[in-house]
């Protein structure tokens, strides 16, 4: 196997259709993949819709709502592909994600993450998001890194223990993942091409827990001996802090 595709979903039914058909509807792909959908105790519809489903290679995981950091753990223990990567339930995967990504699988990156489109609920394109190419530097200064896209070698996932568990839905889970992998020293690579659909409303734990998610992000900062936690104009929701943010 060479990809899983790990999508969490948490009472996001209105969007996992749209979700799961993007992630089968990869174009001209040799690469072999699976899609793990961990449910993570969700209360709407989302088993019903991953009942009627008969995708070949769709994995259904269901567990106590334990929080994102939990659930995609669960989700990475379960991969069986040499590479990982995550799709939020409400986002997107463009159809050439995987034949992008397969050029740069194997030549050593820590993580491979793309540009992409901002979408609203309705799946309407608000914005395309161009990022810069991998500066450690920056990304020290970005103050997140979306979760959906980034792709893992599997291996170097399961060594640094995935994602941070102490505290549940900090909303920076990627991005202290991210961390860990650039201060033991591992590289990412930027592609340049709009790979996913990242959707914004306003259920996104981002637009709404701004205080607790920033408030983790300076414990983050002063844990790790970062410095002053801060964010630049890459930040997904243009969260303005500088340096001299107390």
């Amino acid at each position: 196997m060479d990809v899983s595709i790990v999508v969490t979903a948490y009472n996001y039914a209105k969007y996992l259709d749209e979700c799961l058909d993007s992630c089968f509807g990869q174009l001209c792909t040799s690469l072999k993949y699976e899609v793990i959908v961990v449910d993570d105790g969700s209360t709407d519809d989302t088993q019903a819709i991953l009942a009627r489903r008969s995708d070949f290679g769709l994995r259904s995981l269901r567990i106590e709502n334990m929080g994102v950091e939990v659930a995609s753990n669960h989700g990475f223990s379960a991969a069986r592909g040499r590479y990982i990567v995550r799709v939020d339930a409400d986002d997107i995967l463009a159809t050439n994600y995987l034949t992008s990504m397969a050029p740069f699988m194997g030549k050593g990156f820590g993580f491979c993450y793309s540009d992409y489109t901002i979408i609203d609920s309705d799946s309407v394109t608000q914005e395309v998001v161009r990022l810069p190419d991998f500066d450690a530097e920056e990304i020290l200064t970005r103050g997140d890194f979306l979760a959906t896209g980034t792709l893992y070698p599997a291996e170097l996932l399961h060594f640094h223990g995935g994602y941070d568990c102490q505290t549940r839905n900090t909303g920076l889970e990627n991005y202290e993942l991210i961390i860990k992998l650039i201060t033991a020293g591992s590289k990412g690579v930027h592609v340049s091409d709009p790979l996913f659909y990242y959707r914004r409303h306003q259920t996104n734990m981002s637009s709404t827990r701004t205080d607790s998610i920033i408030a983790y992000g300076r414990k983050l900062f002063e844990r790790n001996c970062l410095g002053i936690y801060r964010t630049n104009k890459y930040h997904p929701y243009k969260l303005a802090l500088s340096e001299k943010t107390k």
